[in-house]
């Protein structure tokens, strides 16, 4: 018999969204030393008609950048991560919770919540979360950093002028930017994914049904799985919902070997 169909889960978008606005003081961080490198960059960068004084110049930029690098590499501590990483961890961990339970009264008639044992496991989940993302975040400076020296050494090679060189280290602010989105909204995600596995699995299920989000945005290899089932212990090659960068999939439990 085919699994039943559930009520549809929801994803935990607005926790993503909420997530990377609290990034946001942490990001902004890194952008003022850039905005201050473009500030001092615009007043040593060597002129077309100052190729006489271009070594002295390279020099004082190899200086500057190398000072933001430093501040970058220090503005952004794990300390202060920690806490705002674990925050949205809990909140995805509750998020995930109530999908599971409305679909489970819906298909075998149980708050799954009141449930001993179904969060096994998961607090070993929340604590990984807000390590790697804390690794992550701080990454961020050194990422920047090595935007800036590869843009700044490729402008000096070429001579290229400043109003080319500031155009690219806009380019790599707004890179940043996105870059904090990507992790706030493909960490979450793969959070939800992995304890929405643990629980189904502390309940006994072993095999889902996979879904897409079911828009434009959907990974065509992913949307040919849509509907498909597959065992929790044998993924497919793509891996399992939410395991992919940036992955909006997402696993139906099957409850048939549960009804019996």
């Amino acid at each position: 018999m085919p699994p039943r169909r559930l009520p549809r889960a929801a994803r935990p978008d607005r926790i993503a969204a909420e997530y990377r606005a609290a990034l946001g003081p942490s990001v902004q961080a890194l952008l003022d030393l850039l905005e201050e490198l473009v500030r001092d960059l615009e007043r040593e960068w060597p002129k077309p008609e100052a190729d006489n004084v271009r070594t002295d110049n390279d020099r004082d930029v190899a200086r500057l950048v190398k000072r933001t690098a430093d501040k970058l590499a220090r503005a952004v501590k794990a300390e202060s991560i920690t806490p705002i990483a674990t925050k949205y961890a809990a909140a995805t961990s509750d998020f995930q919770r109530s999908q599971l339970a409305k679909q489970a009264r819906a298909a075998v008639g149980v708050d799954v919540r009141k449930l001993t044992g179904i969060d096994r496991a998961v607090p070993a989940q929340l604590e990984q979360f807000a390590k790697v993302n804390a690794q992550l975040i701080t990454g961020l400076g050194a990422r920047l950093a090595e935007d800036i020296a590869e843009i700044v050494e490729d402008a000096t090679v070429s001579g290229s002028r400043w109003e080319t060189v500031a155009k690219r280290l806009a380019h790599a602010g707004l890179v940043t930017e996105s870059r904090a989105a990507l992790i706030a909204r493909d960490q979450v995600g793969k959070l939800y994914g992995d304890i929405n596995k643990q629980r189904q699995e502390n309940l006994g299920v072993t095999r889902y049904v996979w879904r897409t989000a079911r828009d434009n945005r959907v990974r065509e290899d992913h949307e040919a799985l849509d509907g498909d089932s597959f065992e929790w212990s044998f993924p497919p090659s793509e891996g399992h919902p939410g395991e992919a960068v940036n992955c909006r999939c997402y696993a139906d439990p099957d409850f048939s070997e549960l009804l019996g």
